[in-house]
């Protein structure tokens, strides 16, 4: 997998990790709906410095992880696997004393912890050694040497020829120790993809963040109190454990440290990098250093994105003098024998791995920028929203299928005002919406006609100079949405009115049922009277069947009589 990733069910197209990378080494795609964008590393122009795991507020970055593939080694009793931590440990993991990391390590299944500052000391006696180009620029720093194999390769001849201190602390372990596995402890996230690079790979197997370990630690509940402090195993250099801040690979190189002495330069922060490494070709002969430690993220070491803590760089900076003054009173630096590597085993050469992207002419700029309602220069406002510095950086990123025109915030605003004021002025029913305070702030055409008042006279009016706000309150308060009928206003219209809330809004709609009301009434007075008409009509035919039921019951009798004596007559 790749080394950074973006988890698409996180990302929120707020494009903060865009206008955090100097170099725009992330792409900005939709997703398969077309409508959700994703941000995504660009491989060939990221030089995994890691600053965007850090900053983006939806933890959407996700590091390629190999603690589960170390655990199984570490189950397996027959490998040794040694960890070389990195002398930045005091400062990046919250341990009560730094010192019991050596015995936490080993709980977890470590057969040896050394310190990578032994690679560092390394390779700062080489350099008195190796004859280089001058300026030098240093090579301790895995994120500057792919800035400038990426993006400034006519530098390469300058990059000094010596490989990290993490390589070289491995290439010592493999010596010491044949056959074990070697796994890197630290603050960067940039060592991952250094360690297997072509030029190195074979020196480091694996590389843990702090916070991998950390996170790991505390997943086995480990009692960090009942862990005993102890020494890290091998040779514990002097100085170089001050290399992870600013100066510290000039003080282990005992160059100078003096900033007034111009033949040396530390530069921290990939920014502050990029714009020495821009201007590096166009310095005179009087101000070009002879070596520049280049680190890249602000601070140094210290700065290191895969720490635990996160306390202020110069916090970290005085908790890591004062463990190395602890280690000095205890005498434990520079003792013993030092280890050695010949000169081969600390060199290395470097790659041309610029990528050439595509550029666009000025048409082609042109349309693309018309796309987001840029027809001239003064169209362009170059805010830097969408995370390019300008209209037309981000116009060549759209070209380069690394961005999409409707990152273009302004533009957006924009348009969605003028859909929703057409959706508001468009609407048959009266639309008002008012602020908390029952403040109108917007009201559509049909509103106007409603309330016979004009729009001018009513915005920025309070609500109750139209009509009763009790149900706005009511909305406001329980933020829920409601429907009231038969509102009369006072010119005698009857509405109905759904009332909801928007964030700290309120709208209301107002629907004209007048004529429904009317109608209703009429229907009503029909069904009255139909009923009445019908109610006479039933006791009129009462009345007459019982009128007819008197006659009909008088001549039946008769008719009997009469009958009787005719049969009487009959037989007589």
């Amino acid at each position: 997998m790749s080394l950074i990733k973006t988890n698409d069910a996180k990302c929120r197209d707020c494009y903060k990790c865009v206008r955090s990378c100097p170099l725009k080494a992330i792409c900005i795609n939709s997703g398969p709906d077309n409508i959700q964008t994703h941000a995504k590393i660009i491989e060939e122009s990221c030089v995994q410095c890691g600053h965007c795991t850090v900053i983006c507020p939806q933890k959407a970055k996700v590091v390629k992880n190999d603690l589960e593939e170390i655990k199984n080694l570490l189950s397996n009793k027959s490998i040794t696997v040694v960890a070389s931590v990195a002398p930045s440990f005091p400062v990046h993991l919250p341990l009560f004393k730094p010192l019991i990391l050596p015995g936490l390590l080993k709980k977890l299944g470590f057969s040896l912890v050394g310190l990578t500052a032994v690679g560092a000391e390394l390779i700062s006696l080489e350099h008195h050694q190796t004859d280089a180009p001058v300026p030098v620029i240093s090579s301790a720093c895995p994120a500057v040497v792919n800035l400038i194999e990426q993006h400034y390769t006519h530098l390469l001849p300058y990059l000094s020829p010596l490989v990290s201190p993490l390589i070289a602390h491995g290439r010592l372990l493999k010596k010491q120790y044949p056959g074990c596995v070697v796994v890197f402890i630290g603050p960067c996230i940039s060592k991952k993809g250094e360690i297997i690079s072509d030029q190195v790979e074979g020196a480091v197997d694996y590389v843990l963040g702090f916070k991998e370990v950390w996170d790991w630690i505390e997943e086995e509940a480990i009692k960090l109190h009942e862990i005993e402090t102890a020494e890290f195993d091998g040779y514990i250099p002097d100085k170089a454990n001050l290399f992870p801040t600013e100066g510290g690979q000039l003080l282990t190189t005992s160059l100078s440290t003096d900033i007034m002495d111009s033949s040396v330069q530390t530069v921290t922060g990939l920014q502050n990098c990029i714009d020495l490494l821009k201007n590096f070709c166009n310095l005179n002969e009087n101000q070009v250093p002879k070596f520049v430690e280049m680190l890249a993220c602000s601070g140094g070491c210290l700065g290191g994105p895969y720490g635990v803590t996160e306390n202020d760089i110069y916090s970290k900076k005085q908790k890591l003098l004062d463990f190395y003054a602890q280690l000095k009173a205890n005498g434990k630096l520079g003792a013993g024998e030092k280890p050695s590597l010949p000169s081969a085993d600390l060199l290395r050469a470097f790659a041309n791995r610029k990528v050439k992207l595509p550029v666009p002419d000025e048409e082609q700029i042109k349309s693309i920028l018309i796309q987001t309602g840029k027809y001239t220069p003064q169209d362009e406002l170059n805010c830097g929203a969408c995370g390019f510095g300008s209209c037309r950086e981000k116009a060549v990123a759209v070209f380069r299928g690394h961005a999409e025109p409707q990152m273009c915030i302004p533009y957006m605003r924009k348009r969605a005002e003028s859909i929703s004021n057409q959706v508001l002025n468009a609407m048959p029913n009266a639309a008002i919406i008012v602020n908390e305070d029952l403040i109108v702030m917007e009201i559509n055409p049909a509103a106007v006609k409603m309330f016979d008042r004009q729009s001018t006279q009513m915005i920025g009016r309070r609500l109750d100079r139209l009509i009763d706000p009790k149900e706005f309150r009511l909305v406001l308060k329980e933020k829920k949405a409601m429907v009231a009928d038969f509102l009369r206003l006072e010119n005698g219209i009857i509405t109905r009115q759904i009332i909801f809330p928007l964030e700290n809004m309120v709208v209301g709609i107002f629907a004209d049922i007048t004529k429904e009301v009317t109608q209703q009434d009429e229907l009503l007075n029909v069904k009255t009277q139909t009923i009445e008409r019908a109610q006479e009509v039933i006791k009129k035919q009462m009345t007459v069947a019982q009128e007819i039921a008197g006659l009909l019951g008088e001549t039946t009798a008769e008719t009997k009589i009469l009958l009787n004596q005719l049969i009487k007559l009959m037989k007589e």
